[in-house]
């Protein structure tokens, strides 16, 4: 590959490449000297999560960065060189999980790491549960606190030990749940505001990851 090509001038060898495949083009060594090669990566599901946050404990130190072209991303890593890299036969919602982490990653090189981020679990196929608004965890915060005060007011009307010591022990563990889930809304809510901010700077669309659910 010559330096003056681009990303979609190249499509590789021609040998069908495996699932979930990142496919490395460097421009530069570590040194900032021009060095052109080629690396390939698999990217396996190890975990709960989905495969794009699999995907981006290996794409996060290359520092990726979007381009105009989807799944095809411009790296920068101090310890391995710079070039750009392309993602090869993830489904479309991996392929689109990892474009929103990649952008999410922009966002955090200037205004920091996500506090207490929650986990990117995967349900299904590629779809994500989880709660990264902070509005949103005062919400569970406050119905949870609702329901363990109602639990507990029912506790007159325990038909014997075992009712009551089961109603105030259910009613205890949902308050205190509810006061977690609201120290860590207020824990996140600072940081969530700076990236939002950052994002509506960017243009376009606001990321998944700083609007809900």
């Amino acid at each position: 590959m010559s330096n003056s090509q681009k990303p979609s001038d190249v499509y590789g060898s021609g040998i069908e490449p495996e699932l979930n495949t990142v496919r490395i083009f460097q421009s530069h060594n570590a040194a900032g000297v021009p060095e052109v090669a080629q690396f390939v990566t698999v990217i396996h599901h190890r975990t709960a999560n989905t495969l794009g946050s699999d995907a981006m404990e290996f794409l996060r130190p290359l520092n990726p960065s979007q381009t105009k072209d989807a799944g095809v991303f411009l790296y920068n890593d101090p310890a391995r060189g710079r070039g750009w890299f392309r993602l090869e036969r993830f489904s479309p919602w991996d392929a689109e999980r990892i474009q929103e982490l990649v952008r999410m990653e922009e966002i955090i090189r200037v205004v920091g790491r996500e506090p207490l981020r929650p986990a990117d679990l995967a349900f299904g196929n590629a779809m994500v549960m989880r709660t990264n608004n902070p509005w949103i965890m005062f919400g569970i915060a406050a119905v949870g606190t609702l329901c363990g005060l109602g639990i507990l007011s029912s506790i007159l009307a325990a038909s014997n030990l075992v009712e009551l010591i089961a109603l105030v022990a259910v009613g205890v563990l949902l308050i205190l749940a509810s006061i977690a889930a609201a120290v860590v809304g207020a824990i996140r809510l600072p940081w969530w505001r700076r990236a939002r901010h950052h994002a509506r700077e960017q243009g376009g669309t606001m990321p998944p990851d700083l609007t809900g659910l």
